[in-house]
């Protein structure tokens, strides 16, 4: 995977996907099969400063929508450090510790990325994202902020940051919450306090699934009551490279690990040419297992032959120049929709639009009247031949 590599912030990342921090990197056979499957690099499950009450992992899955836990385990310092330890007798892959400080105390994150690099980390990533902090408060009785609740302070954000960039000799990543946050204002913040680079996702909270049939009760196992929970999964994707667009927008040096919701190769090519030089997965791998891993490896290798890249850096943020402001679309009605009959199957797909008044079936094929189409594109993006377009005729014809 020559090709797939990266040297970033003094890591050497073998293949732009990483396994993201979560159930799949708690324990050294986990990761001793990510590296094996060809990971480029494992963040570490978070490991807390403190644990007000254990963690119990709930989850529910609904494959090709979405994924919800309201709670997890996390890990202790000792038991990360000996996670290090043990990992390191198995595979020299690449090893980022996901922590988590005492709210805002910045010491007690210093004092944490110390041990993680004692223990033998390569990496650290700050944990400014989780969707489900604990609610702790401090000696004067203060909400403490805890995970995506610092995402709201940039300069808060900015002080913890450059606290442990002073301290410690390895890459600091920064994961944070797109979820109503200031992209662009953290990762200026990130960048002047001395961050390697970001972890860009957005993992909005969500209510739990219920089961309609029994009252509403908790779909979540042996759960009778529940609470809100963090969303991954297909759901949040389009969110997730929004603010992977931001980042990259913001800082345009400052490296950015992006993901939420990747499943294929398009995905992940996606997330690139929005600007991340990594993506970091979850959902795909725990249903589908560590394979996945090497599936994408070879799949993205494969394209970047298709489509003569010579490496991964070459497609990050292309898509980037197509980004324009809201304010800056032309709302001109342009080339009215073109049905090519060699494609069409008459499905009836693009005829079901409920609002357009252009598109009429006739016989087994879609005709469209030009003079109603407002050139929208909705009917494109269903059609499940790839018969419509906006294009010139490529035949010449009317």
């Amino acid at each position: 995977m020559r090709r797939l590599e990266q040297a970033i912030g003094g890591i050497s990342f073998r293949s732009p996907l990483v396994i993201g921090a979560g159930p799949l990197s708690d324990r050294p056979d986990l990761i001793e099969r990510a590296a094996a499957c060809g990971a480029g690099a494992v963040s570490i499950k978070q490991t807390a400063w403190s644990e007000p009450r254990p963690g119990v992992r709930k989850m529910y899955a609904q494959k090709g929508e979405c994924f919800f836990n309201p709670s997890d385990r996390r890990l202790k310092p000792e038991a990360a450090a000996r996670l290090i330890y043990q990992v390191r007798q198995v595979t020299d892959i690449p090893l980022l510790v996901n922590i988590l400080g005492s709210g805002g105390d910045a010491e007690t994150w210093v004092q944490l990325g110390e041990q993680m690099e004692q223990a033998g980390a390569d990496g650290l990533e700050l944990n400014f994202a989780c969707p489900n902090p604990p609610a702790q408060k401090d000696a004067a009785g203060q909400n403490l902020r805890y995970g995506a609740a610092l995402s709201q302070e940039p300069d808060l954000a900015g002080a913890i940051i450059r606290a442990i960039t002073e301290k410690v000799s390895i890459p600091v990543w920064v994961k944070f919450s797109g979820d109503g946050t200031d992209t662009p204002a953290l990762c200026r913040a990130a960048a002047a306090a001395g961050a390697a680079g970001v972890t860009a996702f957005c993992s909005p909270r969500g209510a739990f699934p219920i089961d309609i049939e029994q009252g509403g009760r908790p779909k979540l196992a042996d759960l009778s009551v529940c609470s809100f929970g963090g969303i991954n999964g297909p759901a949040i994707r389009p969110a997730s490279n929004r603010v992977v667009a931001e980042a990259a927008q913001a800082v345009p040096g400052l490296p950015v690990m992006g993901g939420g919701g990747i499943s294929r190769v398009e995905h992940v090519v996606e997330t690139i040419m929005y600007g991340a030089s990594l993506t970091f997965l979850f959902t795909q791998v725990m249903l589908e297992g560590f394979e996945v891993l090497t599936k994408l490896n070879q799949q993205l290798e494969a394209f970047l032959d298709c489509h003569g890249y010579e490496n991964v850096e070459e497609m990050r943020g292309l898509a980037l120049r197509y980004l324009v402001p809201n304010s800056e679309l032309d709302y001109r009605i342009g080339r009215p929709a073109r049905i090519d009959p060699r494609k069409c199957r008459g499905c009836g797909t693009c005829g079901k639009i409920a609002f357009c008044r252009a598109i009429q079936m006739e016989g087994k094929t879609a005709q469209v009247q030009p003079r109603l189409c407002e050139s929208c594109g909705l009917c494109a993006s269903l059609c499940p031949f790839d018969a419509i377009s906006f294009d010139d005729d490529p035949e010449g014809g009317d």
